[in-house]
């Protein structure tokens, strides 16, 4: 089946022979929340090259490195393959999820800017592109569209999954918007906090290019209470809470499967209006080559049909875990594999390998029947278990395999229910 919107004229293409081509970078060097990495001052840097090619990417800088321009990106091809979706059908899907070419820059080592397009599906969307100045080492100021500091799985950069598509519980979590937030953190990254001010979004949803007169304030702490020890088995257990509260009016979001399948929207003259409040304890530990996460959510907002007006609550919560089979160290942002890829070399080089599992479930307020969702269209719940395997083949290269299964409960048991989902989800992911 041919990939959806993509052929070889496309950047996604290009972006792919240029993947092949070039000496890999590690994408997870900058997840996608993490602050940009500050310039080089220290007394090695007068070495630098003013061009460079690493697997940092293509890096253009001064002789000292307090200014400078790097472009890397990374390129998801993904295939989706049902035995059954909730039409009862058995159908495949081939497309390139994500195709997204990064440029950061560095002015004077403390002022930094962040583009990121996003060429996927043959659509071309702006997903980050921001401003950030560190004026003080505890403090750090960011301005313009980027990934909302709220969810523990939202904020984790795609390059660094351990399954192709986030949980369910992401579904009521913001994605990116417009705003300005304020980021540092104390005591050796004991503590780290952000405080954000957005246009406010849908859940599950990234904002477009305007402030829509909406608007909301996000507040995150999450505490690494040993983060300073050296050897201690608790060195990365972390655990904190997200809060958000603002006003929205407009589009409400629809709910999705794994497989991108909606499994509830609301009617068609529903609109949120009036108070958003969403609520988020996380926490994640990880520990030589076992990971384990997990985060709970609850987003409640008032929705109107007409003059009738409902808030109203819906919650979700996942747990996953995975543990590294060759020995490499997990941990948040990325799994470096100790060798790459190289039968023959021996056993030994067969990169990293890796088995994962998650369980999460979407509950939505069951006042939302019959006035504001039709019952015999939407879901009260869904419930979601998955297993994956991955390989990392080098450090540009990651092959993922997922079976998810998705079950659905209605608001009455009357009512006939949806198809469960099954489908194998696979991808292959390159970096540079």
């Amino acid at each position: 089946m041919p990939f959806h919107g993509v052929c070889p004229r496309t950047p996604a293409f290009l972006l792919i022979l240029f993947c092949f081509v070039t000496r890999p970078a590690d994408c997870q060097k900058t997840p996608e929340q993490q602050p940009l990495p500050a310039a080089n001052t220290s007394a090695t840097s007068n070495t630098l090259r003013p061009i460079s090619f690493s697997r940092d990417g293509l890096t253009i800088s001064n002789e000292n490195g307090t200014s400078r321009v790097r472009l890397h990106g990374y390129a998801e091809a993904d295939g989706r393959f049902f035995t059954t979706d909730l039409k009862n059908r058995q159908h495949n899907v081939l497309l390139f999820r994500r195709v997204r070419p990064i440029v950061e820059s560095t002015l004077a080592g403390s002022l930094r800017f962040r583009f990121m397009p996003d060429f996927r599906e043959g659509k071309t969307v702006i997903q980050d592109v921001f401003v950030e100045w560190d004026p003080l080492s505890t403090a750090r100021l960011r301005v313009g569209k980027f990934k909302t500091p709220f969810g523990l799985e939202m904020l984790r950069s795609n390059c660094d999954l351990t399954f192709s598509e986030r949980s369910l519980a992401s579904d009521l979590i913001p994605n990116r918007d417009l705003g300005a937030q304020v980021e540092g953190s104390f005591l050796q990254h004991a503590v780290t906090y952000e405080l954000g001010y957005f246009s406010g979004t849908a859940d599950g949803t990234s904002a477009k290019f305007e402030w829509r007169g909406t608007n909301e304030g996000v507040a995150r702490a999450f505490f690494q209470p040993f983060a300073a020890a050296t050897r201690a088995p608790l060195r990365q257990l972390g655990a904190g809470i997200a809060i958000s509260e603002g006003h929205s009016h407009g589009a409400l979001p629809s709910f999705k499967t794994i497989g991108q399948q909606t499994f509830f929207q609301y009617t068609s003259g529903a609109i949120a209006d009036g108070r958003h409040k969403r609520v988020s304890p996380q926490a994640y530990y990880y520990f030589k080559s076992l990971e384990l996460l997990a985060e709970y959510v609850t987003s409640g907002q008032t929705v109107a049909v007409e003059s009738a007006h409902r808030y109203l609550s819906n919650h979700g919560w996942e747990v996953s875990g995975s543990i590294v089979l060759t020995g490499e160290k997990s941990s948040y942002d990325a799994i470096q594999p100790a060798h790459a890829f190289n039968p023959a070399a021996g056993l030994k080089h067969l990169g990293a390998w890796q088995i994962a599992f998650r369980h999460s479930v979407l509950d939505v307020d069951a006042n939302a029947f019959p006035q504001y969702a039709v019952p015999t269209d939407s879901a009260r719940r869904a419930g979601e278990s998955a297993v994956g395997l991955n390989w990392y083949v080098n450090r540009h290269t990651k092959v993922m395999a997922d079976y998810e299964y998705t079950t659905f409960r209605m608001i009455a048991a009357s009512i006939p229910h949806l198809r469960s989902e099954r489908v194998v989800m696979a991808r292959l992911q390159f970096a540079f």
